[in-house]
């Protein structure tokens, strides 16, 4: 069977202003807020910490009232900064709930895309990744009384560029005033669900270069070397660079069996590094990455432990054999495309560059946010990062026919 790995977890939002299981009383929390501040900050989180959601309120207007003319002290963090100021307790508990369950309703939205790629931190609008090389690469040692050659950055370089997206919600005072409670559990689980799959669109569109790696290619490319643009799967030898010799796409290749995989393989194999050199890719860092429409296939050959209708012969891609490859797949992919397949050591060649990772920001209703729609309280959820990829020789597609998916 394919390995088990288990998905990497995702990352969690954190409110910018912190507020740092019994029922939840009103007036005694407004006398905890005025006379005890901590203690109502160190009150609301616990009450998060043990699963109190918006859902779980019964009076939204008896919660703002109570609480929308108290202030508090807490912290806020703008832009990686932290600064005391004083809040008012109705957006500190209304802001912990509403993060609360955006987590969750991002937490509910299964993705892959964490599991194809290696996360950075970049707080740069484009990012450059020298490719590291070495002098003399196939020097026979060295000799005594010469210097040993140095390891450095090399003339390739890799740009990933940031794209900056994200949501924001309003509960307003007729909100508050009819106890709409439903309206807000519904516009808080929509914000986190179109979060994470906001992302994970993104980063399957670029690890499969659907908009370079077409016929009327275009941007976004997800490769960038040397600040040209260059379509990632070419079947042409030595494209997009020499370290691949045979190409990075297969033709005619669907996926039926086990030769099919052997030929994404081959071309695998012939890959070379950063000095010329042949490597050797081992299949179990790679990842068989398949539509929705070819899953039950890639389970069938992964599953099986001999070669169909060949006696006694092991299944090299099965649970015995010596190839075994991570396998994903995921119902998005069919969108791009229901027959193109990868086969690659994914997290290898692909970045996901974060400039800004999930923020979350809250506000209770300001004079003029309130003077002109009634808005009583405000949360947005902005985010800013991008795929690249940082090399070619990794990751190889493979197409059914000839022609490549078309955005």
């Amino acid at each position: 069977m394919p390995q088990t790995t288990e998905p990497k977890k995702k990352k969690r939002l954190v409110p910018n202003v912190t507020i740092a299981g019994d029922a939840l009383d009103m007036a005694s929390l407004r006398m905890l807020a005025e006379k005890e501040p901590k203690a109502f900050i160190t009150k609301c989180q616990t009450l998060i910490d043990g699963g109190l959601r918006w859902g779980d309120i019964t009076d939204l207007k008896g919660l703002f009232f109570a609480l929308s003319d108290v202030q508090v002290p807490a912290t806020v963090n703008m832009m990686g900064h932290t600064r005391a100021i004083m809040a008012s307790a109705f957006p500190l508990l209304s802001g912990g709930l509403t993060v609360a369950g955006i987590n969750d309703a991002m937490d509910a939205v299964p993705t892959i895309g964490q599991d194809l790629v290696t996360e950075m931190d970049s707080n740069k609008r484009f990012s450059e990744i020298a490719e590291i090389t070495s002098d003399n690469p196939n020097a026979d040692g060295v000799a005594e009384g010469q210097d040993y050659p140095e390891i450095h950055a090399g003339e390739t370089k890799y740009g990933i560029r940031h794209r900056r997206d994200g949501r924001r919600i309003a509960i307003t005072a007729e909100m508050i005033e009819e106890n709409d409670i439903p309206d807000i559990v519904r516009r808080v689980d929509v914000l986190g669900e179109i979060a994470a799959e906001s992302v994970e669109k993104q980063t399957l569109r670029r690890i499969t270069d659907l908009n370079g790696s077409t016929a009327s290619a275009a941007e976004p490319y997800v490769l960038h070397m040397n600040g040209t643009a260059a379509a990632l799967y070419v079947a042409t030898a030595n494209t997009p660079g020499t370290r691949a010799p045979s190409g990075t796409r297969v033709n005619n290749n669907a996926l039926v069996n086990t030769t099919d995989l052997e030929a994404a393989r081959t071309v695998l194999a012939a890959m070379l590094n950063s000095r010329g050199e042949r490597m050797s890719i081992p299949m179990s860092r790679c990842t068989l990455l398949v539509p929705d429409a070819l899953a039950g296939t890639a389970l069938k050959i992964l599953g099986s432990e001999q070669e169909p209708s060949i006696e006694n012969e092991i299944n090299n891609w099965g649970p015995r054999g010596v190839y075994r490859p991570r396998f994903r797949s995921t119902p998005r992919l069919d969108d791009l495309s229901t027959t193109t397949w990868y086969l690659g050591w994914f997290e290898k060649q692909f970045t996901r560059k974060w400039k800004l990772r999930f923020e979350y920001v809250t506000l209770s209703g300001d004079t003029q946010a309130f003077l002109q729609s009634r808005i009583a309280f405000q949360a947005r959820i902005g985010y800013d990062c991008e795929i690249g990829a940082t090399g070619y020789a990794y990751v190889v597609q493979c197409l059914d026919a000839t022609t490549a998916p078309v955005p």
